[in-house]
């Protein structure tokens, strides 16, 4: 199974705890000293921006989204975010980090598409 980009082996099946995942996207993503801020830009179908939302620097949100940029073979400065990654990160981010990111998680729940920038 693939959670956050990572493979987790099929013997845990459906039960990966939301602990293993951060683990993993933590040990992965190394240091993030260097990184000041998270952004993702939404946007409709039609690529028209809608918005622009800051992620809160020490949630997992943010790291996952540190370490999906830093890996991310997308060239640019901005890096589409594709469905199944903003939702598995929103699902873990509204469990472990509360209300520090409930705001943009409920917006990662749309059909909007999303870009993220990170430095």
């Amino acid at each position: 199974m693939f959670i956050c980009g990572y493979h987790f082996p099929a013997s845990l099946g459906n039960k990966i705890s939301h602990e293993q995942v951060i683990e993993r996207v933590t040990a992965e993503v190394g240091d993030l000293s260097d990184v000041s801020y998270a952004i993702l830009i939404s946007e409709n179908r039609d690529g028209i921006k809608q918005e622009d939302l800051k992620v809160e620097k020490g949630s997992f949100l943010f790291t996952a989204l540190a370490d999906y940029y830093k890996k991310s073979d997308i060239e640019g400065e901005y890096k589409m975010i594709y469905y199944t990654n903003k939702y598995q990160m929103s699902e873990i981010s509204k469990a472990v980090d509360g209300g520090a990111t409930a705001d943009v998680c409920k917006k990662l729940d749309d059909m909007l598409l999303y870009r993220v920038k990170v430095a």
